[in-house]
């Protein structure tokens, strides 16, 4: 057992340690490697060469510098390219940062634009809905069997449909709801024995919500209550 501890001769022998302190030496030592010789400012020299077998770093370079004040300089460049860099690349960010908020503005902006242009259109579009119902409340006592007013009829739910499909909906008002100015425009106000103060007691215009976005107020008649 104790033989198997024994080590060789060759085994007791220590790798060879290179002694590379001068630049031709190093440059010898690497000339397999073909060293390319850069281009420089006169305080270094530096040489690049590949590393076929390093899979990790392809290439490599080898600096010669003057003194040390040479490298005390070059150090400090270095580190003046570094925060350079580091201010380049946070400014960059900032301006990308701004650009992406520039760019939601804008589209917000053609999206506010555009709303207002439709929600201009249908209000117009309202004012003749509006026509075309009163016209049929006024035939509706006298006409309402004939085929002319079914006709009507038929037309003005497709202007409800049409309005539906645009997302415009009518806002749903009946006789005695609370007055909420929100929603409601009050254009009188009378007094009622019927209703209690601040309901609705009248229905002159159907408002309208775009977008659950309120496009027309309805316009009412409210109650100030009874003289009682």
């Amino acid at each position: 057992m104790a033989e198997d501890k024994v080590k060789t001769d060759e085994e007791l022998i220590e790798p060879e340690i290179l002694s590379l302190d001068s630049k031709d030496l190093l440059m010898e030592h690497l000339k397999d490697l073909k060293p390319k010789k850069e281009e420089a400012i006169p305080e270094f020299e530096s040489y690049s060469f590949d590393l076929k077998s390093d899979e990790k770093n392809k290439k490599a370079m080898i600096f010669f510098f003057k003194d040390d004040e040479a490298i005390k300089e070059i150090t400090s460049v270095v580190k003046g390219t570094e925060e350079a860099k580091k201010e380049i690349n946070n400014k960059l960010l900032r301006f990308a940062a701004e650009f992406e908020n520039f760019k939601k503005r804008v589209s917000q902006e053609k999206s506010q634009a555009a709303s207002y242009v439709k929600d201009s259109i249908f209000r117009d579009l309202l004012n003749f809905i509006d026509n075309f119902e009163r016209g049929l409340s006024l035939y509706e006592e006298k006409e309402k069997n004939s085929d002319f007013f079914k006709g009507m009829k038929a037309v003005f739910k497709e202007c409800d449909n049409f309005l539906f499909k645009n997302n415009i909906k009518r806002i749903e008002v009946s006789l005695g709801d609370e007055f909420n100015p929100s929603i409601h425009e009050a254009i009188e106000v009378k007094k009622s024995d019927k209703f209690p103060k601040d309901k609705v007691i009248g229905i002159v215009q159907s408002g309208y919500n775009s977008n659950d976005k309120l496009l027309r107020p309805a316009m009412v008649v409210v109650s100030s209550g009874s003289d009682d």
